[in-house]
């Protein structure tokens, strides 16, 4: 069982259809199995300890090239950040220890001392192993080494099987109905997981992928425009963006967020500019992958949950003493499913943290209505202690988020000598702190009531498009000293 175990029944079935379409080329299946094979045969031909290698290349066919090839000879690819600092790509390369590093030309100077092919090199790599025999790869083999988004803390390294993905893939086909006539629009870096599944999961269906080389509303909605796109996968700020210029279509299509839970407003305000559109969340994490999922037609009675398990995912909501909470009554959510992580690399402690027997979590506080459906209140990592009382900090962002006027917002835990912490709130948009405080007291308690407010211009966001929790603290806790 891998990735790539349906391509050359793709091939027998619809040898020339489109598997991959860009603004500079399509690739047929014939064409796009022809190449995995070809990459294989180079990876093996490569010396390797670990069989890893660090992609850093930019949206396009050599990406997915690579990363099926790589998964193809028995490789985990290591999914780099072209905008990572030299500092930065050190820290993870040595946490990582890839055997070979394939990268953009820009990249160079990055890499001294380091086996490196460069994306100007890689046709010939390839060509060079052509005549190689292919290589055999049997059993689950890790396939895929991402960061977690560090929006916490430091950046931890996973690792995740082909079986893991795979069983994901049956998502897409038993809960959203996707099957191989689908066209799928993927306008995200694929350092984003959300992206990179998109791709892989429509190619072992056997749709069609187009991709963005990089991300723009304009650049989306002239594919939009321009081919038959069934689904679209966004995360909140590129829906943000659509909104924010103004853009409307008639299309039939299905846009599927995750990353995080978009506002209300911005909810309804896509619903009268796409009219034909169907909108659809997701909700999972790095280690476990996907959780829960919201359908279009339960947006509107069940909008603020990130609703319900996938048919392949068991969830299990526990209080403190670990005995299962009941209907409505909040816990630390546990998953049991065959697609969660195999681990951390070299970081046994924190994995240890994530498996509990045969369930795992990354300790989202959470509650389960008695039909099923899913809230997220917040991370037990993030609660704030005020007082002797629990607060957790996303219970508030969803009411400020509801705020009109409010772009986005940050809750954050503020160190203080007599309460323990003080909640603080930072925000962007053009609202008053008076709208605020006046708003909060309607709709929370009154200790859950931020004593701190910040206005912010923007935010500051990881590499994976979330705001970095840890770089508004920061900023936070310096505002505040000076």
């Amino acid at each position: 069982m891998n990735i790539m175990e349906t391509y050359q029944t793709h091939v027998g079935n619809c040898p020339d259809k489109p598997a991959i379409i860009t603004t500079e080329q399509t690739l047929s299946y014939r064409e796009w199995d022809r190449l995995v094979r070809q990459t294989a045969a180079a990876f093996a031909q490569e010396h390797a300890t670990h069989r890893r290698v660090a992609i850093f290349l930019p949206n396009g066919h050599q990406f997915l090239q690579v990363f099926a090839g790589a998964s193809a000879a028995g490789w985990a690819a290591i999914v780099g950040d072209m905008r990572w600092k030299k500092q930065e790509i050190q820290a993870r390369l040595r946490k990582t220890e890839p055997d070979l590093i394939i990268a953009d030309d820009s990249m160079e100077e990055f890499f001294p001392g380091q086996k490196v092919i460069l994306a100007g090199e890689l046709v010939q790599w390839v060509r060079d192993a052509d005549q190689l025999e292919q290589p055999r790869v049997e059993g689950n083999h890790p396939f895929y080494i991402g960061f977690t988004s560090g929006s916490t803390g430091e950046p931890k390294a996973f690792v995740r099987s082909h079986a893991s993905w795979v069983e994901t893939f049956r998502c897409n086909q038993v809960d959203l109905q996707m099957t191989q006539d689908i066209q799928v629009l993927i306008p995200g870096s694929f350092v984003n997981s959300t992206f990179l599944y998109g791709a892989l999961s429509t190619l072992y269906l056997g749709g069609t992928v187009h991709l963005l080389k990089k991300f723009s509303p304009e650049r989306l909605m002239k594919v939009l425009e321009q081919q038959l796109i069934s689904h679209i996968y966004v995360v909140p700020t590129m829906l943000q963006a659509l909104a924010d210029g103004g853009y409307k279509g008639e299309q039939d299509c299905t846009f599927i967020s995750t990353g995080a839970k978009w506002l209300s407003s911005l909810k309804s305000e896509m619903r009268q500019r796409f009219p034909n559109a169907a909108f659809c969340e997701f909700y999972g994490s790095s280690e476990l992958s996907y959780i829960t999922f919201l359908k279009d037609e339960e947006q509107d009675e069940y909008g603020d949950s990130v609703g319900r398990p996938f048919h392949n995912v068991e969830v299990s909501i526990r209080r403190d003493n670990g005995q299962e909470a009941k209907p409505g009554e909040e816990g630390v959510l546990y998953v049991r499913s065959r697609m969660v992580f195999d681990g951390y690399i070299n970081n046994p402690e924190a994995t240890d943290t994530v498996f509990a027997g045969e369930w795992a979590t990354v300790h989202d506080i959470a509650r389960q209505d008695e039909n099923g459906f899913v809230y997220i209140l917040g991370r037990k990592n993030d609660m704030i202690l005020y007082g002797g009382m629990n607060i957790y900090p996303q219970e508030i962002e969803k009411v400020l988020k509801n705020i009109p006027g409010v772009e986005e917002a940050v809750v954050l835990g503020v160190e203080d000598d007599y309460w323990g912490e003080k909640v603080a709130a930072c925000i962007q948009g053009d609202v008053t702190v008076r709208e605020l405080k006046s708003y909060c007291l309607e709709h929370l308690s009154t200790y859950k009531i931020p004593r701190i407010w910040r206005k912010l211009e923007n935010f500051p966001q990881t590499s994976g498009g979330k705001v970095s929790r840890r770089e508004v603290k920061s900023w936070l806790e310096h505002e505040m000293t000076s």
